[in-house]
């Protein structure tokens, strides 16, 4: 038994031996009918993705932020976005609003891309286990409620699942393999688009080189296939690297960014009298944060009661027997360190892949100082559903020795109540995300129509969302440099100045409206309460003669 893959381990085939002509057929119809039985699940995700599509009344600054930045490259919307945001997708929808498509239908699209995760989280459970593997999988990823919130929103994530998920499927099918040359170099162009794509992309270097010095040393450096694909990376990546050199002085501004970081935990306090050994701890429960949630992943807050008592913690409990089909992996890890068995090396890239990914986003994390944020690890989501799956097997091998109807059942009722556990708190969540920062929208709208093509905005308040609902350019002005303010006026002859409160800690003492009032008048204003007496934005006109 020992140092044999987990699919050729003993009790593998019980499913299909002795458990009745009932589940001999059920088991039967599984294998004849999967490509019907995916298509009902890539169905089901693509409808389910399509209720939420619309339901949020505003976007959110990150966004507003990508959109902003398809409108400047579709229609020549003034810019605002940082240079270190990722690109390729917005450059993109620019493409679709240049051909005069909108909002609307870049959600749609982007409903393709998500349910493109479903189906790559297939792929990959049934080349590296079994079909009925890769059709649990790609069910949980259907209806993991992260994944279905920002699939509702114009997210750039659910594009980072399906980018480095083909580019680590890829490599596993060319160079793990065997399957062709074609799936390395394809890696290797999917890498360099990648990384203007969505920044997390870039990990996959780590990834990838993480298993070829842990499974070859430095033995893959004279493999000329590897070479030739890092030159199809950098074929793929010199036109975007061409434009952020020119446009921002530098071809990869988001290492800029990390290069110029000075703050970040290891900084903070007293840290620069502490000991390297002490920092190295202070950082430790934050480099495991993504460890850490995969209890949040699997078990999301439901309802009091039996049932959704199940439903909380029946795909962790799965995630936990999954992972007893790596033990025996790890046993024989020499045969992986040696690279003795390709089947054992193979189970070892699917389980460095997810972990390498909860690992990295850790380590940025806490070196960053950055919030914990479940929607960065969605690369991992496909490894972390394949476990779930082979925990359904794992129990029904433990429990079918006493009661095969018992085990059957269980495994029923875990996939059902997951199933339903992670609808219900997608619903939830998504509902009670949609109605924020709409009074963005309607104040952008409002300015749109109240101003020409053309015209400036000034004001405080969060730049991008004005600048994506009004299509206006926005100069942010206020009392902290009321000359620059009133210079500012003055040059751009705007019609309104407008009072952002969404932006917190920016606006909250602004003083600029109050301190002019002789020289602007409110005239239209968007409140926090429906009773209309938190008023959160206002707008004022501004009288040019005054200035």
């Amino acid at each position: 038994m020992f140092c044999k893959p987990y699919y050729e381990m003993e009790g593998d085939n019980a499913g299909k031996e002795g458990i009745g002509s009932f589940l001999a057929k059920a088991n039967n119809f599984i294998e004849s009918k999967h490509r019907i039985i995916l298509i009902a699940i890539l169905l089901f995700a693509f409808i389910i993705r399509l209720k939420y599509m619309t339901v949020n009344a505003a976007v959110w600054w990150d966004e507003a932020d990508y959109l902003s930045l398809a409108k400047h490259f579709g229609l020549g919307l003034p810019e605002q976005a940082a240079p270190w945001r990722a690109r390729a997708v917005p450059m993109l929808w620019g493409a679709f609003y240049f051909l005069g498509a909108n909002e609307w239908f870049i959600r749609f699209f982007s409903q393709f891309v998500a349910v493109g995760g479903v189906l790559l989280t297939y792929f990959i459970g049934k080349e590296f286990f079994s079909k009925k593997i890769g059709l649990l999988a790609a069910l949980f990823m259907s209806v993991y409620f992260e994944h279905m919130f920002w699939s509702a929103r114009v997210s750039l994530d659910v594009y980072s699942l399906l980018l480095f998920g083909l580019a680590a499927f890829f490599f596993y099918k060319g160079y793990v393999k065997g399957h062709g040359n074609k799936y390395i170099y394809a890696t290797g162009a999917i890498y360099g688009a990648g990384i203007y794509a969505y920044d997390g992309i870039g990990f996959l270097a780590i990834f990838l080189l993480l298993f070829l010095l842990l499974t070859e040393r430095l033995k893959f450096l004279k493999d000329k296939r590897l070479w030739i694909m890092v030159g199809v990376a950098l074929l793929a990546a010199l036109p975007f690297a061409v434009y952020h050199e020119v446009e921002f002085g530098h071809p990869y501004p988001r290492l800029k960014l990390f290069s110029s970081i000075e703050g970040g935990q290891i900084t903070l306090a007293e840290g620069a009298q502490q000991s390297m050994p002490a920092k190295i701890v202070s950082l430790l429960p934050d480099t495991f944060s993504y460890f850490k949630g995969i209890g949040y992943y699997l078990s999301p807050q439901l309802p009091s009661g039996i049932f959704w008592g199940i439903a909380k913690w029946s795909l962790f409990l799965l995630f936990l027997l999954g992972l007893l089909a790596f033990v025996n992996m790890f046993i024989c890890f020499d045969k992986v360190w040696k690279n003795e068995n390709k089947e054992l090396k193979s189970e070892f890239y699917l389980f460095l892949w997810g972990f390498s990914v909860l690992l990295i986003f850790g380590i940025v994390n806490a070196i960053s100082a950055f919030y914990f944020e479940p929607r960065f690890v969605f690369p991992a989501m496909p490894v972390i559903f394949i476990v779930c799956a082979l925990g359904i097997r794992q129990m029904y091998r433990l429990v079918s020795k006493y009661s095969k109807e018992v085990a059957v059942g269980l495994a029923v009722v875990l996939v059902v109540t997951g199933v339903v556990g992670q609808l219900s708190f997608a619903n939830a969540l998504i509902n009670a995300k949609k109605d924020t920062y709409v009074q963005e929208k309607e104040g952008g709208e409002w300015l749109k129509q109240h101003t020409s093509p053309g015209d400036v905005l000034v004001g405080c308040g969060l730049t991008v969302q004005i600048i994506y609902y009004s299509e206006r350019d926005f100069k942010r002005v206020g009392s902290n440099n009321a000359t620059l303010a009133d210079e500012t006026i003055k040059k751009y002859k705007p019609k309104y100045y407008v009072l952002d409160g969404m932006d917190f800690e920016g606006c909250k003492s602004e003083q600029y409206p109050a301190i002019n009032q002789d020289k602007m008048v409110p005239v239209q204003a968007f409140f926090m309460d429906a009773a209309k007496t938190q008023p959160i934005y206002i707008i004022f006109e501004i009288k040019q003669e005054a200035y």
